[in-house]
């Protein structure tokens, strides 16, 4: 099943070790890196073995199956083009709010309750959110810099609004459930590249779901975007 979102984005969890974990895993960093090669090179056997499996499955082929060209990565070619680890924290900010360009007035933040494990999404706004106060007091806060390096950071889970002032949007975020959510969203990934349409996908916080992240190179009509959203579903 598939659906297109209105707003809301979840991070991808990924984790480093540091240089001191490494040399810990061995007698000496001798015997430390080669373990890790040795893994790297295991993991490495598995992702193949898993990418020949998928695209058989698929029935796709190895054009179809290989990394994406330069029609879809001349999106990152204007400002503030392409970052990298060695890029300072306000580029990779800058280059996230680029890409996912949305309302600054107003986001959105995922609570979750400890006590009885219920979790939702609310707009952000002054204060905290309470029940039963007054829709007209409310004081949304605005998308800043600061929030977006936040969610970056793993502090906080934030959710953005793409439909813009005159019905513009420049992505559009494809959400697969079910238990054939990820055979949907591949299959949904091949019918994109098959028209050339730069889309992203990743594994939802459930981890049985998928979400595909489709990119525009300028700002669209919001129902066009729908509708090309939909059309692209095989």
């Amino acid at each position: 099943m598939v659906g297109l979102i209105a707003y809301g984005w979840w991070p991808i969890a990924y984790g480093l070790r540091t240089s001191d974990e490494r040399g810990a895993r061995g007698a000496g960093p001798g015997a430390g890196l080669q373990r890790e090669l040795t893994e790297l090179r295991d993991q490495v056997a598995r992702l193949t073995s898993d990418n020949a499996r998928l695209l058989k499955l698929l029935n796709l082929t190895p054009a179809q199956g290989s990394a994406p060209g330069p029609a879809q990565t001349g999106i990152f070619d204007g400002p503030p083009a392409m970052v990298d680890a060695a890029s300072l924290p306000a580029a990779k900010v800058a280059f996230f709010a680029a890409m996912f360009t949305a309302r600054t007035d107003v986001y959105v933040v995922r609570w979750e309750n400890a006590r009885t494990g219920r979790s939702g999404w609310l707009p952000a706004v002054r204060g905290g959110w309470r029940g039963g106060a007054d829709p007209g007091s409310r004081h949304y806060l605005p998308l800043t810099g600061e929030v977006l390096a936040a969610h970056l950071s793993g502090e906080i889970d934030l959710g953005l609004y793409p439909l813009l002032e005159g019905d513009r949007c420049w992505w559009l975020a494809a959400d697969f459930d079910g238990p054939a959510a990820m055979l949907d969203a591949l299959a949904y990934l091949k019918a994109a590249r098959a028209v050339g349409a730069p889309v992203a996908l990743e594994v939802s916080r459930s981890g049985v779901g998928a979400h595909a992240w489709l990119f525009f190179a300028g700002p669209g009509a919001g129902s066009d975007s729908a509708s090309g959203g939909y059309g692209v579903a095989p």
